[in-house]
């Protein structure tokens, strides 16, 4: 957001960016208790999975987990479908861990589980986009834990993805990896009262302080027009502030969020 859109509003940051304060960090009800259940998975050695439409917050919340695991002492890898490349996660991932990779997956599978379970470190693996990974990184995941995962796991796993990976899981192909599974975390969209909570958030620790930047009727209409989906909201937000400011106004209406609905060719 340009310094000049700042000044107009009197805000310090742009209230609707990727960089928020922390501060503008929005626990709400369902963020909360899908970190909770992946906090209890973990403590338990088991396997998650963390299910989340798009924009609804889910690497946000695995960043939060992955932080505060790793002030505890475990080692967090971290795997999205473009980083795993073409060399196959189990060979990226005992490269991390200091390995060479043998002469087939099978065998650098179980060198890598043997490799973690003699750390004294807990080692946490997270899978994300895990709803488009091909079938050979699910494999691969299945090989490392196959030989001692009933009695000691080598590493705690979060399959993260959005809700195709239900369907994803239930194939046949991945039966062994969905039996495993302990628990299942969701993140929502959110509530109309979730969402009015969430603008005030991000206004407040963009310096607004209480002054009305949006009225109530214009905070309803972003919701509608965001179905309730954080990302969505943000864009949303950002381009009726734009078009308010161009028309010299301190407050954004209603209107001005139709506006930049229909900028972008939304009734």
């Amino acid at each position: 957001m340009s310094d000049s859109l700042l000044r107009h509003f009197r805000l310090t940051v742009h209230p609707f960016g990727r960089d928020a304060p922390k501060t503008a960090l929005h626990r709400h009800r369902g963020f909360t208790e899908a970190l909770e259940r992946l906090r209890y998975t973990v403590e338990l050695d088991g396997v998650s999975a963390l299910v989340s439409e798009p924009g609804c917050g889910k690497s946000l919340l695995l960043g939060q987990l992955a932080d505060e695991l790793q002030k505890q002492g475990l080692v967090v890898h971290y795997f999205a479908h473009a980083t795993v490349g073409p060399f196959g996660l189990v060979n990226v991932l005992a490269r991390k861990v200091g390995l060479a990779p043998r002469r087939s997956r099978a065998e650098t599978a179980q060198a890598v589980s043997q490799r973690l379970l003699e750390d004294e470190r807990k080692h946490l693996l997270v899978l994300d986009e895990t709803h488009v990974m091909p079938d050979d990184t699910l494999e691969d995941v299945r090989l490392m834990s196959i030989a001692d995962f009933d009695r000691k796991s080598p590493f705690v796993l979060i399959l993260a993805g959005h809700p195709s990976l239900d369907d994803r899981l239930a194939e046949p192909t991945h039966h062994a990896l969905d039996q495993r599974i302990t628990t299942v975390a969701r993140l929502a969209p959110l509530s109309l009262d979730e969402a009015q909570e969430y603008v005030r958030l991000r206004l407040d620790a963009a310096g607004a302080r209480g002054q009305p930047i949006f009225d109530d009727d214009a905070i309803g209409v972003l919701f509608d027009a965001s179905t309730g989906v954080p990302r969505r909201l943000n864009r949303m937000a950002s381009a009726a502030m734009i078009v308010a400011a161009s028309r010299k106004k301190n407050i954004v209406s209603a209107q001005d969020v139709h506006e930049a609905r229909l900028d972008r060719g939304r009734a």
